[in-house]
């Protein structure tokens, strides 16, 4: 077997290391894989990779020169191994392709799989380490205003496939769940005594979330009268999908894409909206509204306070334009 082929081979390990003791989802392990596949391939590539497949008994194969830490958002001033120097090369490819999110998720995929190379004692040294990548800009998340919601959730007709839409926008925004968690929900989820469902967001974590009344009046509505004219006159069952097509199957995201955009083209809102949009707007007017940052966070299913941070941008984006319009000596 060569060192290539070897490479690969250890994808597949590294796949179920991401899936069963890193809880990452099924789409990240795919990105993943294909970024690590592109690299093997490469016509600069990382032989440091291979080289270590292929003799994994030697772990000293592996040697970075020692090098000064790198400034923030530069590479180390000393000269560097030859691996270090491939990988360089490598992204200095990939930036000439793609963008910079997309960069940054690829050199994401090498680090991760080169700290599990360390991990399992393939490697002596992690060449990845005295690699920098490029700095992301942070765009605040498009957000509708109220009078747009308002207009948003009016848009669907009385029809079954109308009350359903308009119960599955009414739970995205009044729970500001993904649109992953939205399709993967089963009837049993829902308790409409405690106006709460329960999710499984990424990694397979569970939460609970709430509901409002609007939302909970026409879930009810679309379960009890219209779930099974879509289903063919089946009666929904606890393990059924809360959420179904007109062939009574679950609804895709790429579906519920559709259903959003499409009503929102309806009711005149010009800007770009997707079911995630509605996640930010959910955030965003609990910030305007007083909530604190932690509960947002914890209704969001985020993990660590500085992703939701980026909501106080945006209410404070809104907070200056309030002020600038309205203070009499602004």
């Amino acid at each position: 077997m060569n060192s290539q082929t070897g490479a690969l081979a250890w994808l597949d390990q590294f796949a179920g290391y991401l899936e069963v003791e890193r809880n990452y989802s099924s789409n990240t392990i795919r990105a993943y894989l294909n970024d690590l596949r592109q690299l093997l391939t490469a016509d600069v590539n990382a032989s440091v990779i291979e080289s270590a497949i292929e003799e994994p008994a030697q772990t000293s194969s592996v040697a970075v020169a020692t090098e000064t830490p790198a400034p923030e958002g530069g590479e180390a001033e000393s000269s560097a191994s030859p691996e270090v120097e491939k990988l360089k090369a490598y992204i200095r490819q990939m930036q000439d392709h793609y963008s910079r999110p997309t960069v940054a998720r690829k050199i994401s995929a090498i680090r991760s799989f080169y700290r599990y190379l360390r991990r399992e004692h393939l490697i002596d040294e992690d060449p990845s380490k005295m690699v920098r990548g490029p700095k992301l800009s942070r765009r605040l998340p498009a957000c509708l205003d109220r009078d747009e919601v308002s207009k948003l959730l009016q848009s669907p007709d009385q029809s079954s496939l109308g009350i359903r839409d308009r119960a599955l926008m009414e739970v995205l925004y009044a729970t500001g769940m993904r649109v992953s968690e939205l399709c993967s929900l089963r009837v049993r989820d829902w308790d409409p005594q405690q106006m709460e469902m329960r999710v499984f967001g990424k990694g397979s974590k569970e939460r609970v979330v709430l509901l409002n009344q609007s939302a909970a009046q026409w879930l009810t509505a679309y379960l009890s009268n219209h779930w099974s004219r879509l289903a063919g006159g089946r009666i929904a069952q606890p393990d059924h999908p809360l959420f179904v097509s007109r062939q009574a199957t679950k609804l895709s995201a790429r579906s519920v894409h559709r259903i959003v955009l499409k009503y929102a083209r309806k009711a005149g809102i010009n800007k770009p909206i997707t079911p995630h949009t509605l996640r930010h707007t959910f955030a965003t007017h609990l910030l305007e509204g007083g909530a604190d940052l932690r509960v947002v966070l914890d209704l969001l299913g985020h993990t660590t306070i500085s992703t939701s941070q980026i909501y106080t941008h945006v209410t404070m984006d809104r907070l200056r334009k309030v002020y600038m319009n309205t203070h009499p000596r602004a």
